[in-house]
């Protein structure tokens, strides 16, 4: 009986290795074909992108033109640069700190790795430092920003970005250094740096380059038109 066993579990072993090698080259091939795919899809994406920016640039050429015509004209349009770039809508420059993390050097091994609580902790902290603007490795933060773990990689925007993270934020620099320097997310990871070998470290930097965010999109707010937009007064829009 003992003999009988030991030829039945050989049989399954080589019943189940014989499966595994018939179907590693379609799983292969299936992994190719999703890979392609998704460059595919994200070419695109990014063309789109371009698109968008491109757009919103001449719009905002246009608009500056048109509301420049009149010194009311002017104030809105002062007004809505600045809801502009509190939204996201514009790329901006100044000066700012800059966040760095990365993963532990034998992070293969040890599995000590940056999480994505890690990197929404340091975002939450620099608005809270006085940050007028924050990026994730070039993925602008906007309200409707996600910052999500999906497996070993790490979304922002539902876009990838690779360790060493570099998170950067606009603003008073030395302002923004005290306070964050003494928040409770750079006192967490600096005890990281001791217990897990992550990599953390922050610096002012005299001028910093964020780019636009993705379009914010409205589900349930719609445009009041005036319904007598040339009388006297004009409407509320």
């Amino acid at each position: 009986m003992l003999g009988l066993g030991v030829l039945a579990a050989t049989l399954v072993i080589v019943v189940a290795g014989l499966h595994a090698h018939r179907t590693a080259p379609a799983a292969e091939r299936a992994r190719v074909a999703l890979l392609r795919q998704v460059q595919h899809e994200s070419a695109d994406v990014d063309a789109l992108q371009q698109q968008l920016n491109r757009l919103r640039a001449a719009d905002t050429q246009l608009s500056s033109r048109v509301l420049g015509a009149s010194s009311s004209g002017s104030a809105a349009a002062h007004r809505l640069t600045g809801a502009e770039v509190r939204a996201g809508f514009l790329a901006v420059s100044g000066p700012g700190l800059q966040v760095v993390l990365g993963d532990a050097t034998d992070a293969a091994a040890s599995g000590n790795r940056i999480l994505d609580r890690d990197v929404q902790s340091v975002v939450n902290a620099l608005w809270a430092a006085g940050a007028e603007a924050v990026a994730v490795d070039d993925e602008r933060v906007t309200s409707e920003t996600a910052v999500r773990q999906a497996g070993d990689a790490i979304l922002v925007n539902l876009r990838p970005v690779a360790a060493p993270y570099v998170v950067r934020a606009i603003g008073d620099p030395v302002a923004m250094e005290t306070a964050f320097a003494t928040s409770r997310a750079a006192g967490r990871l600096r005890s990281f740096v001791q217990l897990y070998g992550l990599r953390f470290h922050y610096q002012r930097v005299p001028r910093l380059t964020l780019p636009a965010g993705p379009g914010l999109f409205l589900h349930y707010a719609n445009p009041v038109v005036s319904a007598n937009p040339g009388g006297a007064g004009g409407g509320r829009r």
